[in-house]
């Protein structure tokens, strides 16, 4: 099934949990800087040849990847309802393109012959996200948490920030991990600003008020720590901590024998647990009549823009005009993967700011 929990947060995988403060109710803090996550519908591959042969499993193999970032799945192939969309992996492209490179990465098969071209597919995306709604699978909208990751080593018992200058290799680790996951994230400048504000025992330590203050410039939806050390030679552990707009929300460790490893398997994790909140969590059905009210509505052209943002939801398919009122408009949306993940998702943009009400979902559209 397709709504698994993640690993990490099973009651079998408790082993790996510090504690956990609260069941990921909301990963949405105070700031409003959500990402628009681009390439979403795009993979490249390497393959020896750009024979027809080929073709079709490297094309598979380019959906495989697309799926993991529209799904919040990590393992596709896993995945059940989704064989029956990569079997028909052909279908769905829009464009590919053939460039030589000398690239360094596996070939797709055993093939003998050594890689010599990148294949980049881009898939339709109305016309796959339709097919993934037919089977009752909710597509993770592009409209994502942004992240903020602060990330602390410990070298020589001396725990220091892992800066680009220092540790490239690690902080790409991050970022290949975030990229294939389809997430958008930001490291810390590590300046001045930052240096005044904190020091990588505060990581360390979870001592969340100056994490949050050292935060805060970057505008990011969460927070992210991790603090990577060998406790015993040949074994890596990771700490991880995840904050909210209420402090944080869960914690966990990662124990592997490469560095490497602990920042993947822990990034991952992660993601899991975000794509859980977002849109695995949820029904997979049609969920109808989640009813919000939007003010400040005061022109054509603001009416015009409320609606195109409202069908721009990847998780919306139907939305229902059920009363306009001066400068206010109510409406009922019909969309996939349950109310909260819908919520939450419209809670993260920039166009509506949500107001607290007692009559249900209030926004006020920004300017």
């Amino acid at each position: 099934m397709v709504n698994a929990v993640p690993e990490f947060i099973k009651p079998e995988g408790v082993k790996k949990i510090l504690q956990v403060f609260c069941c990921l109710a909301c990963l949405c803090p105070q700031f409003v800087h959500a990402i628009k996550v681009p390439g979403l519908y795009e993979a490249e591959t390497i393959v020896s040849s750009q024979s027809n042969e080929g073709r079709p499993a490297a094309i598979r193999a380019c959906l495989d990847m697309v799926l993991v970032k529209l799904t919040g799945a990590r393992d596709v192939s896993a995945e059940s309802a989704l064989e029956p969309i990569l079997e028909q992996a052909e279908r769905f492209v829009q464009q590919y393109r053939y460039q030589e490179v000398q690239g360094e990465m596996p070939a797709l098969s055993d093939s003998d012959s050594p890689p010599k071209w990148r294949l980049a597919v881009k898939f339709d995306e109305e016309n796959l996200n339709s097919s993934l709604r037919d089977s009752g699978i909710p597509v993770w909208d592009k409209e994502r948490p942004s992240i903020l990751v602060w990330l602390a080593l410990e070298r020589s018992n001396r725990r220091l920030f892992a800066e680009s200058a220092s540790e490239p290799e690690l902080l790409a680790i991050v970022q290949e991990v975030a990229q294939r996951r389809g997430v958008s994230i930001l490291f810390p400048l590590y300046d001045l600003d930052d240096q005044v504000k904190i020091q990588p025992g505060d990581v360390w330590l979870g001592f969340q008020e100056q994490i949050m203050a050292a935060s805060a410039r970057y505008r990011a939806d969460v927070v992210l720590t991790a603090s990577v050390s060998t406790p015993v030679p040949g074994i890596w552990e990771g700490r991880w901590r995840s904050y909210g707009k209420d402090g944080l929300k869960y914690e966990w460790t990662t124990e592997t024998d490469l560095p490497e490893l602990a920042l993947e398997e822990g990034f991952n994790g992660f993601v899991d647990a975000l794509a859980y909140e977002f849109v695995r969590s949820g029904s997979y059905a049609l969920v109808g009549d989640i009813e919000i009210t939007v003010g400040a509505v005061d022109s054509v052209d603001q009416y015009a823009r409320l609606l195109n943002y409202l069908a721009s939801l990847s998780s919306v398919s139907r939305i229902h005009v059920k009363e306009v009122r001066a400068g206010e408009v109510t409406l009922a949306l019909a969309a996939h993967g349950g109310e909260q993940a819908v919520v939450r998702t419209i809670n993260l943009g920039r166009i509506l700011e949500p107001v607290e009400s007692p009559d249900g979902h209030y926004y006020l559209l920004n300017p």
